[in-house]
């Protein structure tokens, strides 16, 4: 199967003059974010000497100023941060001959609605866009809450959609126990109205199972063998995260990996240029997993033909 060089030969490195042009850019926002910072530090300073002349509860209103100074500071290092991220993920997206955009506003509404909970807040990020032997393939980084006053994290990984090969059954793969609901609440995937074809251990431990409308014998052949070849994956292809979903709606495999960290975290104001250069380096061994996955599910879905 034809691959890209990244999906076989490891991370590519983008060019010098590239890396040049980028980190010129980033030591100008880590420039400005300092002088904002320390504009703010002399404004909140003066503010809560200021508020210590009150006769009203001078200590309270000179320490509420220097709060308000520390929540801008904070403002402050996640914008570096974001304005390091603009910078240098489209040089590392090019290394790979994919193309980057930085937050897709539509993205979450072309996914199915048993694939991963959409809750009431979500957010994505870093929406990287190619091909691997002819197929298209996105991924990016979501993550999906509750929403309101406390609300909490449903689901946080990246998702994968690669474009699948013909007309093929639909299907869903996914871990067990996020299928399971609690009494009047659903499961996280929800495939209540869908028979169970097939359940497996994976490589990581947990319970897998398969459900289709397809109850075909050579379909069924089919779906196991792309199953079980999905769910050996190792670290070589998911690095550290693991397995949540798999849907296939007969045009496009949707797939959701869950972990737990930002996995392309680039600079910020505390950075230096080594630290910029560890922390590309990190992000570029990062991207090759999605695309290893990309290759990984065209080879299960040679299989799931085959049958």
């Amino acid at each position: 199967m034809d691959t890209t060089p990244s999906a076989s030969a490891g991370a590519p490195d983008p060019s010098s003059a590239a890396m040049d042009s980028v980190l010129v850019e980033m030591r100008k926002a880590r420039t400005n974010g300092w002088v904002l910072v320390a504009f703010t530090a002399v404004i909140s300073v003066m503010l809560a000497l200021m508020a210590l002349g009150i006769d009203e509860d001078p200590l309270v209103w000179s320490f509420m100023a220097l709060v308000l100074g520390g929540i801008v500071v904070l403002g402050i290092v996640a914008w570096v941060r974001n304005q390091h991220e603009r910078s240098v993920m489209p040089t590392i997206a090019a290394a790979f001959g994919l193309s980057y955009q930085k937050a897709p506003s539509q993205f979450y509404q072309d996914l199915p609605q048993n694939f991963i909970p959409l809750g009431g807040r979500r957010s994505v990020d870093d929406l990287m866009a190619g091909t691997v032997a002819d197929r298209r393939f996105r991924f990016a980084e979501c993550k999906t809450e509750t929403g309101g006053k406390n609300s909490r994290p449903l689901f946080k990984g990246v998702v994968l959609v690669v474009e699948s090969k013909g007309t093929l059954p639909s299907f869903t793969i996914a871990s067990e126990k996020e299928t399971k609901g609690f009494m009047f609440f659903k499961g996280r995937v929800q495939v209540d109205e869908i028979p169970l074809l097939h359940q497996a251990a994976g490589r990581d431990g947990q319970s897998y199972g398969l459900w289709s409308h397809s109850s075909d014998a050579r379909n069924m052949a089919g779906l196991r063998a792309f199953m079980d070849q999905i769910i050996a994956l190792g670290p070589k292809v998911l690095g550290q995260s693991t397995l949540y979903s798999l849907v296939s709606t007969g045009g496009f495999y949707y797939v959701s990996l869950r972990h737990s960290r930002d996995l392309f975290k680039i600079g910020g104001l505390f950075s230096d240029d080594t630290t910029v250069m560890s922390d590309m380096r990190t992000a570029a061994a990062e991207f090759a997993h999605p695309i290893e996955m990309v290759t990984e599910i065209l080879r299960a879905e040679e299989a799931l033909l085959a049958a």
